[in-house]
């Protein structure tokens, strides 16, 4: 025999899942092709440029409407080279847009 939930349990239950959900969920984000407007090249320290430790960082730039960083995640990349790459990207600056944007960033360390 099943029991139902009263009305008073049921609203619980309700508020204490919308108190849990994440803060992603609530500022959607989109990828879109905003332009750059302002960028900071990423320190290639000499040490790692004469030993010829190289390659492609990539990484999602999570924008806000004014344009600034608010966030940087890396998807993939030597990790000695993803620190001064996440670093250069937290200070770009984007067009501003109508609303909070994931851009897609990819630097490369190495031969010219």
């Amino acid at each position: 025999m099943q029991k139902s939930l009263t009305l008073p349990a049921l609203a619980l239950v309700l508020f204490l899942t919308a108190a849990f959900v994440p803060a992603s969920l609530a500022q959607k984000s989109t990828k879109t092709g905003r332009k750059v407007i302002s960028d900071v090249k990423p320190v290639y320290p000499p040490t790692l440029k004469n030993m010829h430790i190289q390659g492609l960082v990539r990484l999602t730039a999570i924008v806000l409407p004014n344009g600034s960083v608010v966030a940087v995640e890396v998807k993939g990349g030597n990790p000695i080279l993803v620190e001064n790459a996440v670093k250069a990207v937290k200070v770009w600056r984007y067009a501003p847009g109508p609303n909070q944007t994931e851009e897609e960033v990819v630097l490369n360390f190495g031969a010219k």
